[in-house]
């Protein structure tokens, strides 16, 4: 099931989250918009609390969310476009493990074009898991940072649209002391910096903006919770989450040890 749900993902065409409309965009508007990219292109490695590895360890493999962005959608629609319930990612990851209980993730969306649209993304972490400075704690405890980038783009009325988002945060994970199926939980402190720009005048409602590009941070706390399965060297997860009043499920299908 999870291997179907990443690979539907995976071959999801460009298109599923982009040619939108952007016209008479508000400020209301653009917090909504940097709420919706901003929850979707989060850093998203599925991975839980535990440190990876024994000592050294390493993960590599394919993951994938779809992002439910009901603002987004209601901005799309409005102005003539088609029903945009949900936007998607899908990456390549990697993670890598070292000593002390640290470990270094990535997460990389190549550069896809479809249709005058082009999508990009890529996001990273350090995770510190608690348990190496803390040994008696009863469950795994870890801190991680994370960031992301990731751009759109996309023709409109004879111009090209970009909007780009920048994610930072950090966040607390908890997983009980099990072997072979992790279930976590976690929370975090998300900000989106989201930049919207266009070669063509008038995406801007008069009355807020003038100019061809406007910027709108928003932050909020993220919640999340999944589960990794350990078989031998295979790895399934799955993860939800939900960030500026947009859910997120994921899923993943790693190697590694």
């Amino acid at each position: 099931m999870i291997v179907k749900f990443l690979l539907g993902l995976f071959m999801v065409p460009t298109l599923a989250i982009a040619a939108p409309i952007f016209d008479d965009i508000t400020d209301e508007d653009m917090k909504d918009i940097a709420g919706g990219f901003g929850a979707n292109f989060a850093h998203n490695s599925l991975m839980g609390a535990s440190k990876l590895g024994t000592i050294f360890g390493f993960q590599v493999g394919l993951t994938a969310a779809q992002t439910n962005v009901k603002k987004i959608g209601e901005i799309v629609e409005r102005e003539g476009g088609s029903k945009l319930d949900s936007i998607y990612n899908a990456g390549l990851m990697a993670s890598v493990g070292i000593p002390f209980g640290i470990s270094f993730e990535a997460v990389v969306i190549p550069t896809m074009k479809a249709d005058g649209t082009k999508i990009s993304a890529t996001s990273g972490a350090i995770k510190m898991n608690i348990n190496e400075v803390i040994p008696i704690l009863p469950v795994n405890l870890a801190i991680r940072g994370i960031a992301s980038t990731a751009e759109l783009s996309f023709d409109q009325s004879g111009g090209k649209i970009k909007n780009e988002t920048t994610i930072t945060g950090a966040q607390l994970l908890f997983s009980p002391m099990i072997p072979l199926v992790e279930p976590y939980v976690g929370i975090g402190l998300l900000n989106s910096e989201n930049k919207l720009s266009a070669t063509i005048a008038g995406i801007f409602d008069p009355a807020y903006s003038v100019a061809d590009s406007k910027s709108k941070s928003v932050s909020g706390t993220q919640i999340l919770a999944g589960v990794e399965v350990n078989l031998l060297l295979i790895k399934l997860g799955v993860e939800y989450s939900s960030a500026f009043g947009n859910d997120r499920v994921g899923a993943k299908l790693s190697i590694g040890f």
